[in-house]
Parts: structure tokens; sequence; C-alpha cells
């Protein structure tokens, strides 16, 4: 009788608790699948920016190489004038010297 009565409860605890449903586990996974396709839409968004962000710097830094190219030359160029200039400068103070060397000469006859 004990057997049969520790039998008669093993299977009714068995019949109480079961396996869960594949209509349950949909439910239960439901909310979830959700949350995960709408943060896979949110992730592919933000690739796709970074994508076009990843194209505008590219093409930010040939313009950027393309200004350190010009400010070279532009350098170059003011180096050249500046160069030049000292030249001229130097020119000048020469015929000023001349003419000073002359004018005193012509002031002593």
């Amino acid at each position: 009788m004990r057997k049969a009565f520790a039998a008669l409860m093993i299977l009714g605890l068995f019949a109480t608790t079961g396996c869960a449903t594949q209509e349950y586990v949909a439910k239960q996974i439901e909310p979830v699948q959700k949350k995960v396709d709408s943060l896979d839409q949110r992730v592919n968004a933000l690739m796709k920016r970074v994508d076009a962000l990843k194209g505008r710097v590219s093409g930010l830094e040939s313009e950027l190489n393309s200004v350190r190219s010009l400010a070279e030359e532009a350098k170059r160029l003011a180096v050249r004038a500046d160069s030049k200039a000292d030249e001229a400068l130097n020119k000048a103070e020469s015929a000023v010297r001349r003419a000073e060397a002359a004018l005193q000469k012509k002031l002593r006859k």
C-alpha cells in the first residue's frame, strides 16, 4: 500500500509539473526577440552612418593633404620672396650709399 501511495504521489507530481509547451516558450521569447530585432535595426542604421562618416573622413584627409601641399608651397614661395626682398633692400641701401658718396664728393668741389 505504501508503494502504491508513493507511486501515486510521484505520478501526481509529474502530472502537475510538465514540460513547457511550444506556445508558452514562443510567448516568453517574443518580447526578447522584438527587442533583439529592434537593436539589430539600430545597429545596422548606425553601421551605415559609420560607413558614411568613414567616407567623409577619407575625403577630408585627402583635402587636408592638398592643403598641406599648398601650405608647403606657400611657405617655399614666402621664403623665396623674403630672400628677394632682402636682396632688394641690400641693393637699395648700396644705391643710397653710392648716392650719398657722390653727393658728398660733389659738395666738396
